[in-house]
């Protein structure tokens, strides 16, 4: 499937992109009322932009389970005790006091599996009146820009990625701090190996799979010989030209592509605690 952003906007449903290269928001939905055609409509917008945002949206742990299971299976997370009577919803909790914020560096979902996650749907329960926003990466628009002669040399390679870093017990997660009001066990550290570049099963564009969060090495490097290039990468992919800046709301529904985008939740200082509902799809192998 080609990115065809004029289909995405013949459907039901209102779109205004957020940048020239990914991102869109989206009007004139309530995700708990969807019917197959929508869902479709949501589906197409989400290939074509990566990653969708709504406002002033109404989500029990069901309605936001029952949006997301529209899309594909439901993860439940390894390492994250769900809420009670949901296992596969989890709760991501800031107080002003905690010294560790969930999700604090570029990332994809579940990076350190053998099947990371499809995409994610967060939704913004409390929020402060400023600070903890989320921001997204285009890995797509990322790798396009590269050079010809740069793409034919990561064709081929892979990235090992491991839990250590963010679930190891001598992980800064665990040095510094998990929120009192999240349940997060620690993990027996394993590594997975994943190709440095994706072609996204759906459009079939390529894209860099970059986690820097979960990053151990490439294969076939030391960790040494692989801080240079990934450093590089990792620079070139956060460029202001292939990402955006999601600034939360009660209410707000962010859906996204986590085959083509990485994110990275922003831990600067809050005035009050930061509520946000994880719902996560699960995802195949990456080829």
């Amino acid at each position: 499937m080609s990115l065809d952003r004029g289909k995405a906007k013949s459907g039901r449903i209102s779109l205004k992109p957020v940048t020239g290269a990914f991102g869109a928001d989206v009007s004139s939905v309530d995700l708990n009322l969807l019917d197959d055609r929508m869902t479709a409509d949501i589906r197409q917008a989400l290939l074509c932009y990566g990653v969708l945002f709504f406002r002033d949206q109404a989500f029990t742990p069901e309605g936001q389970r029952a949006f997301a299971s529209r899309f594909g299976a439901l993860n439940r997370h390894p390492y994250v005790k769900g809420i009670d009577g949901y296992p596969d919803v989890f709760r991501i909790v800031k107080e002003p006091e905690d010294a560790h914020h969930f999700g604090n560096g570029w990332h994809t979902d579940l990076a350190y599996t053998e099947t990371p996650a499809m995409a994610t749907v967060l939704y913004g329960i409390e929020v402060p009146d400023a600070g903890a926003d989320t921001v997204f990466s285009s890995q797509t628009t990322a790798y396009e820009a590269l050079s010809d002669d740069m793409k034919k040399k990561l064709e081929g390679m892979h990235a090992i990625y491991t839990n250590a870093n963010t679930y190891g017990a001598n992980s800064k997660r665990f040095q510094s701090g998990v929120s009192k009001a999240m349940s997060v066990s620690s993990a027996e550290i394993g590594e997975v190996v994943h190709p440095l570049v994706r072609t996204h099963p759906e459009t079939k564009r390529k894209g860099l799979y970059l986690s820097p969060l979960h990053f151990s090495r490439f294969q076939g490097m030391t960790e040494e010989q692989s801080k240079p290039l990934h450093d590089m990468l990792v620079q070139h992919a956060t460029l202001p030209e292939h990402t955006l800046r999601f600034r939360w709301s009660e209410g707000a529904v962010a859906f996204w592509d986590n085959r083509c985008t990485m994110h990275y939740a922003v831990d600067d200082p809050i005035q009050s605690t930061r509520v946000i509902q994880r719902v996560t799809l699960e995802g195949d192998v990456p080829q």
